[in-house]
């Protein structure tokens, strides 16, 4: 349920339904690495980084639908746009828990990339280590281990398929705080 409100909403502030050309996958991978891998990819950062670039917020609570995991300290979610796409993303950072600690999420949602080019080249540009793959329903989950500068990341991959190959999907960070 939660994930069938990722579409309604991504549609709902993103007007046009025309996907990513594959030339712009990679600029939709280093906009989820730049805004949720980086080293300094934290709640606290990524706040001040919306507060800096004017990104619009949404209301409160609505972020909590899209956020990769289900017991949430805090949530804050952002309308960004970003000169390498060419619409607008939904960008979330959470504080919550993960088998008792402490940990912070960063979420970069799109509303329709091409689903192979985009996991092809988020494998090519880390050393990710893939730890599952879980069809649920419509959409798939997959689920990654990765370093990226001092921090050991999950990383969740939640997307669906659409018959010409592009869907939404949710690119999330989860790492210990």
């Amino acid at each position: 349920m939660r994930w069938r409100y990722l579409i309604a909403f991504l549609a709902a502030v993103s007007p046009s339904s025309i996907a990513l050309p594959a030339g712009d996958v990679s600029e939709a991978v280093e906009v989820f690495q730049r805004t949720c891998l980086a080293q300094s990819s934290s709640f606290d950062a990524i706040a001040s980084a919306a507060a800096a670039e004017g990104w619009k917020p949404l209301p409160e609570g609505d972020f909590e639908r899209l956020a990769p995991l289900e017991h949430l300290d805090s949530s804050s979610g952002w309308i960004a746009t970003d000169r390498a796409l060419p619409e607008p993303v939904v960008i979330g950072v959470t504080k919550a828990r993960r088998d008792g600690r402490p940990v912070e999420t960063c979420t970069v949602a799109f509303m329709k990339v091409p689903i192979e080019p985009f996991l092809n080249e988020f494998s090519d540009s880390t050393n990710a280590e893939k730890l599952s793959e879980e069809p649920e329903g419509t959409w798939t989950s997959r689920l990654y281990m990765l370093i990226a500068g001092d921090r050991k990341q999950f990383v969740k991959l939640k997307y669906a398929r659409s018959p010409d190959g592009s869907g939404p999907m949710a690119a999330s960070s989860i790492a210990e705080r």
